[in-house]
């Protein structure tokens, strides 16, 4: 397996463990009752639990459009120290911006440098495409 396809197969498992998280947030929250139903009332999440939410939502997001530049670059036979920094670096952001937004650290915006950084990484792969 290529570098760059680690990379997102890693994304895909920094998205496990966040749903995962989530999820068990939920259950704390609102009880294994609501867990094991149909979850009609929505689960009342506050702090860390709310946090890691929005965070797998944020992910899911960008793992999308990651996995939406990365694949036909690598299908088309593109792999390069480019392509394979740029899945480094979108794969380090993802966690410190995952590591960051649920620990619920605001110092200086460095879930936003975080953020930037998985883009940055995914801009670097899309550019070897021209």
């Amino acid at each position: 397996m290529s570098v760059e396809l680690s990379m997102l197969m890693w994304s895909g498992v920094l998205l496990l463990v966040l749903v995962v998280m989530a999820a068990n947030a939920g259950i704390m929250a609102m009880g294994m009752p609501w867990g094991f139903g149909n979850r009609d009332e929505a689960a009342n999440l506050e702090g860390w639990g709310a946090r890691a939410k929005r965070c797998y939502m944020n992910h899911l997001e960008n793992t999308v459009i990651f996995a939406a530049i990365l694949l036909p670059v690598s299908l088309s036979g593109i792999s390069n120290d480019m392509t394979v920094l740029g899945a480094q670096i979108f794969l380090a952001g993802r966690v410190a911006h995952a590591i960051i937004y649920v620990a619920g650290i605001t110092l200086l915006g460095l879930r936003t440098l975080a953020y930037f950084a998985g883009v940055i990484g995914t801009v670097m792969i899309l550019i070897q495409a021209f």
